[in-house]
């Protein structure tokens, strides 16, 4: 009975309007009071231990690396570049803008913010150029979702801390390189989209290739398209750690637009630090009270017990996946990529692993639906954000983003059934 009244306490919560680190923070107290031990003193000694956790640091680091290199001048640069190469193209102008998402998703591992730095620049020229405007708003809209999808990627490495167990470590690495393909995969897609549906307009401009053109926008946009390399590069020859590479992004961010590109000036800095200081606070202290919840399901056995409860109902782990997706896609409507990783990633990680699948790839399949979580009503973050940049009517929005959704759906259904995308390289690095 208890049970259902902590269930029903933290919905009202959440209908209220009460703020996430509340909800879980009344989760977990009642839980442990009422249902665990009683020792309160075990979520301070959780929350403590989680702090203690090394890669809990390349969050802030990988934040203020994605600040720098938005205030700055990469997203145009990467623009400039993806035209030059794929510009030439019948559909040119619409593979360009998946590019630059898939380039610049890959710096600043932010949806949102690939959202607005790529699609303010693309979608005036999408609709300047005669591409069709409800085409162009939903595909500036889902590509850039791919931002939680290419490494490095914050939700990957909050999905790292707060799923992993004693026995089933999940490395953040391993998550980054995991996402590679998966990521590829949806681009590739949606370009193939993007090409059939546009062929009949053909009246429109195409870019005329120039090698010169591309010469010039490659070495102004070299430093950007290094980064993503240089930080799983040095992960994955053991050069430094991902903390230590979150700190490396940083520190080359702040060279490359204060020193060499000279976009930003060491005054814009302040401003920068107070943007990334107000995310983390928030964020940290959910994850820690998130982490001690963790713990409670841990010792509880709850996942264990909610996989054999499963077993009754679920036979196989293809029969699992399906209702999972099933499930995590009805979540992704009501539920942020956040809140969605810290109150049921603990949950549904050690059952996959239950019925046998691997927990990189289960990570990768989890995060895959709540990307497609971004474009579906009434949460889709995407779609909110869109709305306001572009100054359309939500309904609007949701209606141009259906064809883009049924795309990712079926990159899902891939990603889910195919191990060998998510896994095949974090096989060969290993």
């Amino acid at each position: 009975m208890i049970e259902y009244l902590i269930v029903f306490v933290a919905i009202l919560c959440i209908v209220i309007g009460t703020p996430l680190f509340t909800v879980l923070a009344i989760v977990t107290l009642g839980s442990i009071y009422f249902i665990g031990d009683g020792m309160l003193t075990e979520m301070i000694a959780d929350m403590f231990n989680a702090v203690n956790k090394d890669v809990l640091l390349a969050i802030p680091f990988f934040l203020i690396a994605g600040q720098l290199m938005t205030h700055g001048s990469i997203a145009k640069r990467l623009i400039d570049f993806a035209k030059a190469i794929v510009g030439w193209v019948h559909g040119g102008l619409a593979i360009t803008a998946i590019f630059a998402c898939l380039f610049f998703a890959a710096i600043s591992g932010s949806s949102p913010v690939t959202v607005i730095a790529i699609g303010t620049m693309m979608f005036p020229v999408l609709i300047k150029e005669n591409y069709d405007e409800k085409f162009s708003l939903g595909l500036i809209t889902s590509a850039g979702s791919l931002g939680i999808l290419i490494p490095p990627s914050i939700p990957m490495i909050i999905y790292a801390i707060v799923v992993s167990t004693p026995t089933h470590i999940i490395s953040v690495a391993d998550l980054f390189i995991a996402g590679v393909l998966p990521g590829l995969l949806i681009g590739l897609l949606l370009m193939i989209y993007s090409v059939i549906t546009q062929k009949k307009y053909t009246f429109l401009r195409k870019v005329d290739f120039s090698f010169n053109q591309l010469k010039i926008s490659f070495k102004n946009g070299i430093l950007a398209l290094l980064l993503p390399l240089i930080i799983l590069g040095g992960i994955y020859t053991g050069f430094f750690t991902p903390t230590e590479a979150a700190a490396v992004a940083v520190v080359y961010a702040f060279i490359v637009e204060v020193f060499i590109h000279k976009d930003l000036k060491i005054k814009d800095l302040p401003k920068i630090f107070i943007q990334s200081t107000s995310m983390m606070g928030t964020l940290f202290l959910i994850i820690v009270i998130a982490i001690s919840f963790n713990q409670f399901l841990a010792l509880e056995r709850i996942p264990y017990q909610a996989a054999v409860w499963m077993n009754e109902f679920v036979n196989s782990p293809l029969m699992f996946l399906i209702v999972v997706n099933i499930f995590l896609l009805i979540l992704g409507c009501f539920m942020d990529i956040m809140s969605a990783i810290l109150i049921v990633g603990p949950l549904l990680g050690p059952m996959a692993v239950e019925f046998g699948i691997d927990p990189v790839h289960f990570a990768i399949i989890f995060i895959v639906n709540m990307e497609i979580g971004y474009l579906t009503p009434p949460i889709g973050l995407n779609l909110y954000v869109a709305s306001s940049i572009f100054q359309k009517k939500i309904g609007h929005v949701i209606v141009s983003t259906i064809p883009f959704t049924l795309i990712l759906l079926f990159a899902l259904i891939l990603i889910s059934y195919i191990p060998s995308i998510s896994l095949f390289l974090v096989e060969m690095f290993r």
